[in-house]
């Protein structure tokens, strides 16, 4: 089985609009995603790229029309300009991480985290409003809260984010096939054809 790593942050727009295509794309394969949330600002420091929030209004400008252009294309709700971004996102990062190390499907965690940011409004940074959204998921809540609080998430957090650094990644989300890298969830139709597979449209892949 052939193995995706997927480095992104769980605030990343364009993260969210390529989380279920790749999700298709992975099963369409028959291969694997592995789910690696980072801190993107070391990510972004490290490879001496700007973020976002940083950018020039010309660019940011660009950004806001091109996230709400391929939203709706793909037939997603979203709000390029969310009340609640950027914020911290080591929470959400740990939950996914958490999840992927119980074995819960941690892309039902991760979707969750990105769709709570560009479709519903939801703070990511307040403790509360992501424990309430955790055990809102078809997943045992209780037992995910405590491994993402827990010391090993937070390694894996550290770990992810050094892990990107190493393979120089150049933000969020990038997708590692066999050491070839995808930047950006506009090369997801890239990443099929390496795969040798089609890239099915969202409307066909469940979360």
């Amino acid at each position: 089985m052939e193995t995706i790593t997927y480095f992104y942050a769980p605030i990343s727009g364009y993260a969210y609009l390529g989380e279920k295509r790749l999700m298709g794309i992975a099963a369409e394969a028959g291969a694997k995603v592995d789910f690696q949330p980072v801190d993107i600002q070391k990510v972004f420091a490290a490879a001496g790229a700007t973020p976002p929030p940083k950018q020039s209004q010309t660019r940011l400008n660009y950004r806001f029309m091109d996230l709400r252009r391929s939203a709706e294309r793909l037939g997603l709700p979203i709000n390029p300009k969310p009340k609640h971004w950027p914020v911290p996102a080591e929470l959400p990062a740990r939950l996914v991480h958490a999840a992927q190390a119980l074995a819960m499907e941690p892309h039902i965690v991760s979707f969750a985290m990105l769709e709570a940011v560009y479709a519903r409004e939801l703070n990511l940074s307040d403790h509360d409003v992501v424990e309430e959204l955790v055990h809102s998921l078809p997943l045992d809540g209780g037992a995910l809260w405590t491994e993402a609080t827990g010391d090993e998430a937070a390694k894996r957090y550290v770990s992810a984010t050094e892990a990107a650094i190493a393979q120089g990644v150049p933000g969020s989300p990038t997708y590692v096939l066999e050491g070839e890298m995808f930047f950006g969830q506009d090369r997801l139709d890239m990443l099929a054809w390496r795969l040798g597979v089609t890239d099915p449209p969202v409307s066909a892949v469940s979360a």
